[in-house]
């Protein structure tokens, strides 16, 4: 099966359709120039199959802060290891609170799950390439409860 990823990140467009690792660092640099409302991408895998309700089983959600040149990582759904939602631990943010924006709506993050924008790519190809599967070149750690 081949794989096209699915990007969302502006709500009430058609998802950008990522191919390449060309595709991916097309992605990322329109998010970057796209104001902080729009700082969440939501991507799936069309190599993965989808719930009984018809919706993906697995989720990767970049978060991009382009004034402090920082994102964050996190995955949801059943990886073939284990079923959850992880996030890359970083470093610990300067923001008072780590949030970021999702078709209009805030979502916090974990204080320490700041990554380079490098990073940030880097777990976005390893998506697309693994067909969306959790990438493998992070450590991860499961996302804290009580942050939403």
């Amino acid at each position: 099966m081949t794989n096209t990823v699915r990007a969302f990140y502006k709500n009430g467009e058609d998802p950008v359709l990522i191919d390449t690792p060309d595709d991916v660092d097309t992605l990322i640099d329109a998010v970057l120039a796209e104001p902080f409302e729009n700082s969440v991408i939501a991507l799936y895998s069309t190599a993965r199959p989808l719930m009984e309700s018809g919706v993906p089983d697995h989720e990767l959600r970049i978060a991009i802060y382009a004034e402090g040149k920082v994102g964050g990582a996190r995955y949801a759904g059943d990886d073939g290891r284990d079923e959850g939602s992880w996030y890359v631990p970083g470093q610990v943010s300067q923001r008072e609170e780590v949030f970021y924006y999702y078709q209009g709506h805030d979502q916090g993050w974990p204080q320490n799950s700041e990554i380079t924008l490098e990073h940030v790519r880097q777990a976005v190809r390893e998506f697309v390439e693994g067909s969306g599967a959790r990438p493998a070149g992070f450590e991860w750690a499961e996302w804290p409860e009580g942050v939403a």
